[in-house]
């Protein structure tokens, strides 16, 4: 029962150790993270522009960014909330989008699209 205990304390230590703050909060190993509008933009970026690239792949562009997390998971997964414009329409669309990012995988990127009163949308690319 000691040992057991001591494993207890010992992990709840190691929690203590690396959670750091972030921004006032306490950051966790393996948490998601707020992400910078500049890093989110990017990532998105790159995500509809390879989409584009593909037969059946959708047009979007990013309007607007409102809000964007990063989590440390089998490689990365970006949580997006943002305004898209899908091809030369003028009137945009907001939605979340999810990218989990497993570069090392052929087709490794996994794209979700939630949009305003649309179906969910999955896609995937290549880097």
């Amino acid at each position: 029962m000691n040992k057991l205990l001591a494993l207890a304390i010992f992990a709840l230590l190691c929690v203590v150790i690396n959670a750091r703050p972030n921004n006032g909060a306490a950051h966790v190993v393996g948490g998601a993270q707020k992400l910078d509008v500049e890093e989110a933009e990017e990532t998105l970026n790159f995500s509809l522009k390879q989409l584009a690239k593909g037969d059946n792949g959708p047009n979007y562009k990013v309007r607007k960014i409102h809000s964007a997390s990063k989590q440390l998971v089998s490689g990365i997964l970006y949580k997006i909330n943002a305004d898209i414009i899908d091809g030369d329409e003028e009137k945009a669309k907001n939605c979340d989008i999810k990218i989990w990012a497993q570069p090392w995988l052929e087709n490794g990127y996994k794209v979700t699209f939630n949009c305003e009163k649309e179906d969910e949308l999955v896609l995937a690319h290549s880097a």
